[in-house]
This record gives C-alpha cells, structure tokens and sequence, in this order.
C-alpha cells in the first residue's frame, strides 16, 4: 500500500512526531521524505503479508516536492511506481495544473509544493477512486493524507464524530442510491477533495476547484455511427494503460462487466498477465447468487488460469460480531459489497506475485442504458426509426404508440412537462417508502434529501438528450465505496478512466440500449456497445446473457450468518447508538428485526428492498459503536495485520500445482 503524507506549515516538532507515529503504526518502509522552510511531506509502503515486518525502514530524501498514489497519463504522465518521473512531474505541474489535469487520465492521488503559491495542492482523478483527506489545525497549519487513518495519527487532531452526517447515512439517496457525500468525511473538521478536483491549501481556507465535467461533455462530439469498433479499441488501450505489472487479477463474476474488461485484456495481448478470481459459494441454497459453473466454464473456454473462493464463511456483516475482522476502512460504516473476501485476495496476491485487481466496477453506470431513445432518433432526424420502434415498442397498438411517443419522443422538448416526466419516468422507482421503523424526525429528512435530488437531477438538462441525461445522473456522484477498495491491493477500474467516460456519452443512447429485447428483462437490452464488441473472444453465453444474477440471495446469507450477533447489538436492554440519534424507533426495529431473522430461513426468499435500509442502520450501528471507542482504539483496530484465508480456493486450469489454501 503506498501512502502519502504532508504538512504546510513550520511546526516541525509535530511534523517529526507525526513521521515516527506511521512507522510505529505502521512498520512503514521504503520513506521518502523533504523538509522545507513552509513544508513537509513524505512517501512510505506499508504492506500486509508475509514480508511485512521483515524489511528495514530505510528512508531517503524525495528529490522533488510531489507525492503521489497510483497512476496518470495523457498529458499529465507518471506513477508511484516509478520514482524517476519525479522531476518531469513537478516540472508539469508548476505550468498550468488545471490544464495538465483536464487533459490526463487514470486512477490517482497528488500532492505538491507550489512554490509560486507557496502552498500544497492537492488532486484526485476524475472519479475520486482513491481520497485525499485534509484537516487544518488551530494554529493555521495544513495536514493531509491519502488516508483517513494516516491524518488521525497526528497527537492534536480532534476526534469529533459528525452525526449529522450519521443521519443522513440511512436514507434512500446513499441506503439504496450508493451515492457519496463528496467533501465531507464523518469526522468533523476532517474533509476530502470532490473528484475531478485539485485544492489549494491557502492560509485561511481550502480553494477547490474542478479541472473536469459537464462542461467536457458537452464539448464531445456526437458518434451516432456504429460505434463498436472504436469502443472495442479504445476499451483496450484503457484497460492495456492499467496491467503494467507483470501479473493481475481480474475479479470474473460472470457478467457483462468483468467479462468485457477480460477480452479487452486479452484482445491485447495481456492474456498471460491475468489470474482470473471468482468469488462464489459451495452450498447449493446460494444457486441464485453466483455464477459458479459459468464462470469455471469461462476460464476454460478462455484458457484463463482461475480460481473460485468458496465464500460461505466470508457471507456476513463486518463486524457484527464487533472486533472479529479488520477495520481497514474508517471514514463511515464500510461500503464494499464483502470486505473479508478483501483478506483473501490480499493472500492471493502474495502467493502468485500480483500487482493490483482489475473489476468491472463502472460498467453499470457508463453501458448500462434506459428506455428513454426515442428522442435521440427524433434529434438525429431519424423520424422513421424512431416511428419503427415506437410500432415495435407498442406491438402495433395506436394507444400505446402514442402514449410512448409522447413521454419518450415528444415530452424531452417540453420545459416543465419533460421535467416531470423525465423524473417520474427514469428515477422515481429509486425512492422506496421508508419502513415503518424510521422516527418521523427522519422521515422529514428523507423527504428534504429527496428535494435536493430533485434539484441534482435538473443540473444535467444541458445535456438535452434524455438517455445522457440518466447516464450523468446515475454517474454521480457513486464513489464513496472507492475509498475502501485499495487498501490492501491497488484496484483499478477501466470503465471509470476519463476516455471512456467522454466515449460513453459521446454514443447516441439507442447503441447503448435495446428497447424491444429490454422490454421483458431490462438486462437482456442493457450494455448493448459491450455485448457487440467482443463476440470473437466472449463464449455467446456470455454475450448473450438476458439475465442478471441477484445479489440478493447473498445478502440474505449474509444476515442469516450473522443473525444472532445482530439481535445481540439490538435486544432490549443494549445501548442503541442510532435511536439515540434519532434514526429509528427500537422498539419497532426490534419486531422488525425479528421478522426478518424469520425470513431469513427461507432460501427462496430474498428480504426485498427494505433489505438496503435494514443493513445501513445496522453497519452505522456496529461503526458508531467501535467508533465511540475512541481514536486509540480505532488506530489500533485498523492497523496493518497479516491478512488471513477465509475461504476455501478451488483451482481451474492450473498446470503447476500451486498452493492452495483451505479454511479451518
């Protein structure tokens, strides 16, 4: 794991305490450090395995003051992998830093000392997938990290837990919409710098300003030609930019996803660099939640070396249990999907000398598509296609032919009317009714947090074409899980690099989706420029998918596992840290909760919806209550430990005999 740290200040009696404080913590190697008249920083590893509290602490001196976490390229080249670049990089930076950034890609964190400014400045890509955290303290001096847990080492910095954002944590637009909360951490005083941004740290204030945007997708020029053959060849020049090392796994789950970043891989020539990971499970009542046999199937077809974790033990709340697994991530409850199978694929890594994991994380929002086309035909003057789908859309049915025509074709043109529609026809079946359990006080702040979305969604009419507008919208701002995922193995998303993003709404929304094979299934006309691009490489069971595996069933294993340690937190009698928020009426939570550890029994029930709003209150309890522990105890509870197998590992298609490990 490669971390930076820096300070813009003279205080260097707490600079050097904060320096000897990560390496205590830590056991970090490999430091790099500079000393300035207004400034310090420093570069450091930390890792996780074996090899961990083998190696020496040496330190050197950074020959330049710039510091960075992953990589770039386009007009602005370099990565903290080759310290080398150091003296172009600056030398790039000090010219005209907005412009550098608007123009480069990748998956990257930046600090540097502007002389000119006499100042740091700090950077994210265009997507936040790693964060940059920064605090100012009393006294006027600047600290930052790319790590939250780096920043809480400092002796001096306040540990204040800001519940307003706890309370806005259980509600549909980040319970179910995913979405992130930008610059705001739950520490109070503690921020980040948005995506698409750099920030200047200036003697009073934090200056941010965003080098990347809507104004960048206006400016791309409509494809509205076939746009499969320059998808495929731009989608394989992203995804060759991100396996530079000599071995990657690429986490296969059997979609459309994962399964195009695979051929782009192989496509161009990066075949031999990949170990296929699968994540599935070997009870059979869990059929409905992994893809187990067809991804093997893959790896054979193929011919990618793969392995399938069992993860029945790993199907469980972090931490419901509270101090059985590893707090790696403590800005907020842990957003990834299942964090201790992240144990795993950090011993994978170990053992087969991998250098990060690829996903196909950003598939769903870049490809995925909506109904909403018929406009886009009539703005490309294709008044007979869109008169052809709209027969085709409605069998034949004048009724229907006009009721579509108009929501779809003629109501994107109408001001007030298509502002309307355009909500209630795209978005308004994200908002589910909140249980019954929530309290009236958060009630009320759902219904505010629902106007505010409202007023989000109006900000993407620039865009006119209503099938780009929901490709803006339902892209951002869904980063927040990002800031977790790297921690202990870089992880790369080639869907989310700025190039394709342009493409993506560069294309003419009809490539993206099929109206008449979305009819019955959505997922059968989504991610059509995906399905096309790769039928060469792709099995057609693959490419051809119409429908998509449910997660649903593996959240409901999930609380099964768990079930007694969560009614343990919640029975009568337990200090409840959200009803002392205000979030949740226990005595109905705990019916609730009841209820559903019923249901939970029944393989073929999937605990629905409400499913989402029951996990947020339950992850924001078990993080408030190792939270309130306070900051000792949560440094010494994420700290950089040995990670363990939780699962068994199948092997497929693996001719040298390698390790292979099984959970006891």
């Amino acid at each position: 794991m490669n971390i930076w740290f820096g300070m813009q200040g003279r205080n260097t009696a707490l600079w050097r305490s904060w320096l000897d404080a990560v390496k205590r913590w830590g056991s970090a190697h490999d430091i790099r450090f500079l000393t300035g008249d207004l400034m310090c920083m420093a570069q450091a590893n930390i890792e996780y395995g074996e090899t961990r509290r083998k190696k020496e602490s040496n330190q050197t001196d950074l020959p330049y003051p710039v510091v960075m976490d992953g990589w770039a390229g386009g007009r602005l080249t370099a990565s903290s992998d080759s310290p080398e670049q150091c003296e172009a990089l600056y030398a790039s930076l000090a010219e005209d830093p907005a412009s550098l950034l608007s123009g480069s890609h990748g998956e990257f964190t930046m600090a540097w000392w502007d002389e000119r400014r006499r100042s740091f400045i700090l950077a994210t890509d265009v997507y936040a997938t790693r964060p940059v955290y920064h605090w100012k303290s009393p006294s006027g001096e600047w600290f930052a990290a790319n790590d939250l847990r780096i920043l809480l080492l400092l002796p001096d910095i306040p540990y204040v837990i800001d519940e307003d954002l706890c309370k806005l944590y259980p509600t549909s637009s980040f319970a179910v919409g995913e979405n992130g909360f930008e610059d705001r951490t739950f520490f109070k005083g503690i921020r980040k710098v948005p995506a698409a941004s750099f920030a200047f740290l200036s003697q009073d204030e934090v200056c941010v300003q965003g080098y990347w945007g809507m104004p960048d997708l206006l400016k791309q020029k409509e494809i509205t030609a076939d746009a499969v053959r320059p998808f495929r060849e731009l989608f394989q020049e992203v995804t060759a930019d991100r396996l530079k090392g000599d071995k990657h796994i690429i986490e296969l789950s059997g979609g459309l996803d994962s399964a195009a970043v695979t051929a782009a891989a192989i496509s161009g020539g990066k075949k031999e660099q990949l170990l296929a990971v699968n994540i599935s499970f070997a009870e059979p009542d869990m059929i409905l939640s992994h893809d187990k046999d067809l991804v093997k199937n893959m790896m054979r077809d193929l011919r990618i070396p793969g392995l399938i974790i069992l993860g029945d033990e790993t199907a469980k709340i972090p931490n419901a249990e509270i101090g059985r697994d590893p707090l790696w991530f403590v800005d907020g409850p842990d957003p990834r999907a299942n964090p201790l199978v992240n144990e795993t694929f950090t011993v994978i890594a170990e053992e087969y000398g991998i250098t990060s994991v690829l996903t196909g994380e950003g598939g769903d929002f870049m490809f995925s598509g909506e109904a909403a086309v018929i406009d886009s035909f009539i703005r490309q003057k294709r008044f007979s296609d869109a008169h052809r789908l709209l027969r085709a859309w409605s069998d034949g049915s004048l009724k229907k032919m006009m009721k579509y025509g108009f929501q779809y074709g003629v109501a994107p043109f109408l001001p007030y009317i298509g502002e309307k529609l355009y909500y209630r026809l795209l978005w308004s079946d994200t908002e589910y009714e909140l249980p019954e359990y929530f309290t009236e006080e958060h009630r009320m702040r759902e219904r505010e947090i629902n106007k505010e979305d409202h007023l989000r969604y109006r900000k993407s009419r620039d865009l006119l074409y209503w099938g780009k507008r929901f490709h803006f919208d339902f892209l951002w701002p869904r980063a927040r899980y990002m800031d977790s995922i790297n921690i202990t193995l870089p992880t790369v998303h080639p869907f989310l690099d700025r190039r394709l993003i342009e493409f993506s709404f560069s294309v003419s929304p009809e490539q993206h989706f099929d109206v008449i094979k979305g009819r019955t299934e959505n997922y059968a006309g989504s991610k059509m420029l995906l399905r096309k691009s790769f039928t060469d490489i792709l099995p057609s069971y693959v490419y051809n998918r119409s429908t998509k595996t449910t997660y649903a069933h593996m959240a409901r294993k999930s609380f099964l596992n768990d079930r007694k340690h969560i009614l343990r937190l919640f029975e009568p009698g337990e200090r409840v840290l959200v009803a002392e928020l205000g979030i949740i009426d226990r005595d109905l939570w705990w019916k609730h909760l009841l209820a559903m550890a019923i249901r939970s029994e029944d393989p073929n029930n999937d605990l629905g919806m409400g499913y989402q709003y029951m996990r947020s209150v339950i992850d924001l309890e078990i993080w408030l209550r190792e939270a309130k522990k306070g900051k000792q105890h949560i440094l010494e509870r994420s700290r950089p430990r040995k990670p363990r197998v939780l699962a068994d590992i199948e092997t497929v298609g693996m001719s040298d005999n390698p390790r292979v490990y099984s959970y006891n």
